[in-house]
């Protein structure tokens, strides 16, 4: 379910203007770094080289990367005549703004694609200008009066296995409203070659890839698994696609449903983030999704945010604080998915696989919680699945609400010593909303824990 990037600058934009828009943005915004090339055709500065039209660069995994953030202007105008019987003489205007950072890495193989790529591009397109002489002349253009794009790229996450980069376009070409598009292309990091879902998912993962996303999809939503697609959210059919712009993210897998994909222009772009811990069973074990579906490593006295799950505004980060101590911290914050039951009671649960005894916990403190439990291995909890008291298999820490509210945060904080005997260390964590008999748990689908109900996975290193 992959467009390459000449599909989805056509995909981009629509109607009237969509051969003009493949050939000619695309081939302009490589006009305009034309001067970073010498005269032999060869990069120049090359280590300090821009990365093509980076907007920002998120956090990433494993492979530090740093930058310097610059910003890009460029103009081109032309006098020329309309194909049309007035023989009218007009001012063509194009600028484009972009903005990006000169990148480094300290992964140099990684480092060494990126460039490789980029001189790759720069070399190969040549200036766009008589081509956009030619469409203005036959008409392909809605408007010969100003127009404007944009190109802001993004590093959405890099690791020693894969890269992904995000392209957000707009461009207005006249007519009722310009365009915008959002693509994601995804790279083997030890290669520089492109990769698609079949070389990071299990084989025949495409029907139960579709099912979960669709699932997640509706969650966000607030839709059930038998409300109308068209109905309720206005798609222009009511079967369920996957996007065609896909990339891996660091927080899970990013699908972009652009203008006219799905739903009319007016609503813009469609974004679902899908945790891997939801794919986890897609996943190739040890493949290019292998760093990402795990916690990053700790540094000392930085916080590292392991997953945050903006839909129910729940988030876990870490933070190693001397030796083999660590910080821990859930919290959820205001609105999560209370709207759907108008929960009386909930809980905001970890759980750790390792551990056995409360002694393991140093020290633990909570807000806005009614009652903060630790129950260590072989006490008595309960267990969804088979509605009964069990013996626990491991240590569990549970903060229970007599009376839940969305109007307040909740957190849990712990401090805990990881045993010498493992190099990382396990935890399981979940949110789980009560009403009468009624249960409603996040996440909705992830790692089954020992009461039977589903949990977010991770590993801190």
């Amino acid at each position: 379910m992959f467009f390459s990037r000449g599909e989805m600058l056509v995909n981009f934009f629509n109607v009237q203007n969509m051969i003009f828009f493949d050939f000619f943005f695309y081939n302009f915004v490589k006009y305009c770094y034309a001067n970073m090339i010498n005269s032999q055709g060869t990069l120049m500065n090359i280590k300090t080289l821009p990365l093509l039209l980076l907007f920002s660069l998120n956090t990433l995994v494993a492979s530090t990367v740093s930058t310097t953030l610059e910003k890009s202007t460029h103009k081109f105008c032309k006098n020329t005549l309309l194909s049309d019987d007035s023989q009218k003489e007009v001012d063509f205007c194009m600028e484009t703004k972009t903005e990006y950072p000169k990148v480094s890495s300290t992964n140099k193989t990684l480092e060494k694609h990126l460039r490789q790529a980029i001189e790759k591009e720069l070399k190969t397109q040549n200036s766009p200008k008589s081509h956009v002489l030619k469409e203005i002349k036959e008409g392909n253009v809605a408007s010969a009066m100003g127009h404007e794009s944009s190109l802001n790229i993004k590093v959405l996450s890099a690791t020693d296995k894969t890269f992904t980069l995000e392209g957000a376009f707009y461009a207005y070409l006249g007519g009722a409203h310009g365009m915008g598009n959002t693509i994601f292309i995804n790279y083997d990091s030890k290669t520089g070659k492109e990769i698609g879902l079949k070389d990071v998912f299990v084989p025949n993962y495409q029907k139960k890839l579709k099912e979960i996303v669709e699932q997640e999809y509706r969650i966000q939503n607030h839709i059930t698994q038998s409300d109308s697609l068209k109905e309720k959210l206005d798609w222009f059919d009511n079967k369920f696609l996957l996007a065609k712009a896909i990339g891996f993210g660091e927080d899970g897998l990013h699908l972009a449903y652009n203008a006219y994909e799905i739903k009319a222009y007016a609503y813009g772009t469609t974004n679902i983030i899908v945790p891997y811990t939801v794919l986890k069973s897609l996943i190739k074990p040890n493949g290019y999704l292998s760093p990402l579906l795990k916690a990053q490593k700790l540094s000392e006295g930085k916080v590292q945010h392991s997953f945050s799950d903006a839909l129910s505004n729940m988030n876990l980060s870490a933070e190693r604080i001397a030796g083999s101590k660590v910080k821990l911290m859930l919290q959820v914050n205001k609105d999560p998915y209370n709207y759907r039951m108008k929960a009386k009671k909930g809980s905001i649960s970890l759980s750790f696989p390792q551990l056995s005894n409360k002694s393991e916990i140093l020290s633990k403190s909570s807000q806005n919680i009614d009652k903060l439990m630790l129950y260590p291995k072989g006490h008595k909890i309960y267990n969804l699945s088979q509605k009964k008291n069990i013996v626990s298999e491991y240590l569990l820490v549970e903060g229970e609400v007599a009376k839940w509210t969305d109007e307040k945060e909740r957190k849990i904080e712990l401090i805990l010593k990881m045993p010498e005997n493992i190099d990382s260390l396990k935890v399981h964590y979940r949110m789980t909303l009560r009403n009468g008999k009624q249960f409603f748990n996040t996440p909705y689908k992830g790692t089954q824990g020992q009461q039977g109900f589903e949990n977010y996975d991770i590993e801190i290193q």
